[in-house]
């Protein structure tokens, strides 16, 4: 077998002969330039290329809104306000209808309260002839001592009928918030507060306006009795 070798100047290509010639030619050129991309930077600013330290956030320790304070005040609007609501508007009203005086909210004149001794007002209401001492002060024109039985009166019909359970310790207010029916609560309302305004702020009332008094108290009792 005979080899021959040729030396080119150019050393990329060697031939080898044999028997027959076979031409083997190697490219030595086989790099290819490498070039990056125009967005390589972009690229590796992602996120996923950021290495920071993780830092825990923050607690907000601030202690959520107390709920407390809305639902009181709910409750205040809902159930206690439309009978404040409701005492000024009929204070308005006994001013304007009844003739009453604004004099006992002035600190400079203090109201000297009678000493009034009523019969029997001690004892229990029941036991005691309501409706005689409430004739007898209509008659003497005793129209402010009338109110206070026409109040005694609409308590004992109350009591009667078990709709409030007495005592005479008890004041208007728990009075009126053992009454069930809706109606009447707002009737006893208005003639608590006329026997309040009359009695215990000692306003002068007459004849004319004790009659218009007078009917409030009756329908009242018409109902319950």
């Amino acid at each position: 077998m005979t080899f021959f070798v040729h030396a080119q100047e150019d050393l990329n290509t060697i031939v080898v002969e044999k028997a027959d010639t076979i031409v083997y030619t190697k490219n030595t050129d086989i790099s290819k330039e490498r070039t990056f991309s125009s967005n390589l930077k972009d690229k590796y600013s992602d996120e996923d290329f950021q290495y920071k330290e993780n830092v825990p956030e923050k607690k907000d320790n601030s202690a959520p809104f107390d709920l407390g304070f809305i639902q009181g005040l709910v409750f205040f609007m809902s159930n206690i306000f439309p009978y404040v609501l409701g005492g000024i508007i009929i204070f308005i009203i006994l001013k304007i209808v009844l003739g009453f005086d604004y004099q006992f909210w002035k600190t400079n004149n203090v109201s000297k309260r009678k000493k009034e001794q009523l019969i029997y007002e001690d004892e229990d209401i029941h036991d005691v002839d309501l409706a005689t001492l409430l004739q007898q002060a209509i008659d003497n024109q005793n129209f402010r001592l009338a109110i206070r039985y026409y109040y005694l009166t609409t308590l004992k019909g109350l009591s009667t009928k078990k709709m409030i359970a007495y005592h005479k310790d008890k004041t208007n207010s728990e009075y009126l918030f053992e009454i069930e029916n809706t109606a009447l609560r707002s009737q006893f309302s208005y003639i608590s507060y006329v026997y309040s305004y009359v009695w215990y702020g000692e306003f002068p009332i007459d004849a004319q306006n004790f009659k218009a008094a007078q009917q409030k108290y009756q329908s009242f009792l018409n109902q319950i009795l």
